[in-house]
């Protein structure tokens, strides 16, 4: 599986690489929206990871870039986040309308556990249920 993290922390996004990649996936990391949008042109993802908070353009912008592409209506968006809770409160109809999969707290929520939310995206999980 070929995953993309869309993240500002490059030491956070070098070790969410590491960690999967030693779970056999792969992983291309960016930081910069548009270069993310412009990499899935050459290699499509299967599950995107992206945080809210990015230079020069939000999360929320992305993603809406992202669902405006039909050939990517389908891929599984996760928002792992340091943007507190209750400030994403405010967003909750928003991921509904972009059909995010999982909003994920960094504060309460570690690697470990965003990998176990990656894998019941997995095509193979999916299809167990």
């Amino acid at each position: 599986m070929h995953i993309l993290i869309l993240e500002p922390d490059r030491v956070l996004a070098g070790q969410m690489a590491s960690f999967f990649e030693l779970a056999g996936h792969t992983a291309a990391i960016h930081s910069d929206p548009q270069a993310a949008v412009n990499s899935m042109d050459q290699q499509r993802p299967d599950i995107i990871i992206t945080e809210l908070e990015l230079a020069g353009r939000s999360g929320v912008e992305f993603l809406y870039e992202l669902r405006s592409y039909p050939e990517w209506l389908d891929i599984p968006a996760i928002i792992y986040t340091s943007l507190p809770a209750d400030q994403a409160a405010a967003y909750q109809q928003i991921f509904k309308q972009l059909n995010i999969k999982a909003y994920l707290a960094k504060s309460l929520i570690g690697l470990a556990g965003l990998a176990s939310q990656v894998d019941s995206l997995l095509p193979t999980a999916n299809a167990k249920v």
